[in-house]
């Protein structure tokens, strides 16, 4: 019985390492895109915080995101570059003259219900590195 004690200690963690071979080998699951309705969500909260948003306001930036992401999600947006379609060639891709359209709508609508510090804001978050979309 002694010697049974050390040899099912050594089987049981041999199968606890062949377990956790496994787990650390296994591929990790993909990540599902976020819907346009939580992408736009998100945004628009991080503009009102950002530039101090009034309600009114808020209301109209996270109705004009929604519509500028579905826009450009109906376009086939990619989620490594968003506002950019697929090329003829793979792996290449280029602005699309539509999502160049439905970009400046949505400037032009964010200008018309933001004051202009407001919109000046809005324009340096845009040119900082890492910024969201």
């Amino acid at each position: 019985m002694k010697t049974l004690y050390p040899y099912l200690l050594a089987l049981t963690l041999f199968v606890l390492l062949l377990v956790g071979a496994q787990v650390s080998q296994a591929q990790p699951a993909a990540v599902s895109p976020e819907s346009v309705a939580v992408r736009s969500t998100r945004l628009a909260r991080y503009l009102a915080r950002s530039l101090n948003l009034s309600r009114r306001q808020h209301k109209e930036v996270a109705r004009s995101t929604r519509t500028y992401l579905a826009q450009l999600a109906s376009l086939g947006e990619t989620n490594e570059r968003p506002g950019l379609v697929a090329a003829a060639e793979p792996g290449r891709l280029l602005p699309s003259p539509a999502a160049l359209r439905a970009e400046k709508n949505y400037e032009e609508e964010l200008a018309r219900v933001l004051t202009p510090g407001q919109y000046n804001g809005y324009r340096w978050l845009r040119r900082q590195p890492g910024a969201a979309r």
